[in-house]
């Protein structure tokens, strides 16, 4: 079958507040810099003075700073890093594990030794999150690449990685939850979460957002081994569009939408779930489910217990051991042009299912 591929969903603002930030990091240097691997580092609480409008003076850090646990250089932690680091500077942080929680609040790149799976692990403290994210200024962007984050088994916070507010990108970077916290919650703000693996948290990715203003971008991840892959929770109005991304081996659903905004699922894969694969529940009005593959999930293909709006169209809906699509009395969504295979709950009658036959 011809699937349509996914690439770029990234929204325009993002990416180009990204891309300022990276130019930025890499022309600015600093007065008092020294030099380790070719990049301007500064000593621990070392400001330089810039006159002011005013004709006074205010500290600024260094632009970029390299973090090695294992080198010569001063800077041992990221925490410490991120003190220093001037507003919408660089941390370089080289290969090792950093027994630390990071509390980001203001703008700043985070980039791992490079490549994916470089050997950057940031391992939080039990009963800590791995990263928080909760800027002074809601205009904020924070960008993390190419970093591994661990929390604690059993951990009490909130996530491993949990967003506030502001604009917060993560990529291609591992988020290992604690087993009973989500890996990744997003409260607030605009976040977009692209080409990561996140596993072993209750939920893959745990919307929250009550702004209707807010957004959620989930492209091209592996979402696998939780609970529950994507879940919008009910108190969310954001708009949140999950695409191109893999979610499979969950323990229950691979996505659940009962928020209150648009949620758009598109050309994912979504397979060998032990519940449903899409739930679209509650108070999910204004869904959007194309151009997926929801196949050999354990429950229903596509699950509306409650009744909702929106469009179920253009989906490979294969081989899953409940219905293809299950409505329940109420709202219907327009359900058009899908293949649906092979779903063992299709062939049974409702009482043979509550009867457990089939």
């Amino acid at each position: 079958m011809n699937r349509m591929k996914l690439n770029h969903f990234a929204p325009a603002p993002v990416r180009a507040m990204a891309a300022g930030l990276l130019a930025a990091a890499f022309t600015a240097t600093s007065v008092q810099a020294q030099s380790l691997g070719g990049f301007p580092i500064r000593e621990p609480d070392a400001g330089s003075s810039s006159s002011s409008s005013s004709g006074g003076s205010s500290k600024k850090g260094p632009m970029q700073i390299i973090v090695d646990a294992n080198g010569p250089g001063p800077y041992k932690t990221i925490s410490a890093a991120l003190d220093d680091v001037a507003e919408g500077g660089v941390v370089y942080v080289m290969h090792g594990v950093y027994n630390e929680s990071i509390k980001l609040d203001k703008s700043v790149f985070i980039q791992g030794d490079r490549g994916p799976g470089s050997g950057v692990e940031i391992a939080a403290p039990m009963n800590a999150p791995c990263l928080t994210f909760k800027p002074k200024q809601g205009t904020a962007h924070a960008v993390v690449a190419n970093v591994q984050f661990k929390a604690k088994i059993n951990s009490g916070a909130a996530a491993c990685v949990d967003v506030d507010q502001g604009v917060f990108t993560l990529k291609e970077s591992d988020v290992l939850g604690s087993g009973v916290k989500p890996a990744v919650k997003i409260n607030g703000g605009t976040v977009m979460l692209e080409k990561n693996r996140i596993s072993a948290g209750s939920e893959g990715v745990f919307v929250t957002q009550p702004h209707s203003l807010s957004q959620s971008f989930i492209i091209d991840n592996k979402i696998l081994q939780n609970k529950v892959g994507v879940d919008i929770a009910s108190g969310s109005r954001a708009d949140v569009v999950v695409a191109g991304n893999e979610i499979f081996d969950n323990l229950d659903s691979g996505v659940k939408s009962s928020g209150y905004g648009s949620a758009k699922l598109i050309g994912n894969k979504i397979r060998n779930n032990k519940g449903s694969g899409v739930i679209l529940d509650k108070y999910a009005k204004l869904s959007l489910v194309r151009y997926n593959e929801i196949a050999q999930n354990s429950g229903d293909g596509v699950a509306i217990p409650f009744g909702v709006n929106g469009v179920i169209e253009d989906n490979d809906i294969v081989g899953n051991d409940g219905l293809s699509i299950f409505v329940r009395d109420g709202l219907e969504p327009k359900i058009t042009n899908n293949t649906i295979e092979n779903n063992k709950g299709d062939r049974c009658s409702k009482k043979d299912r509550r009867k457990g036959r089939c």
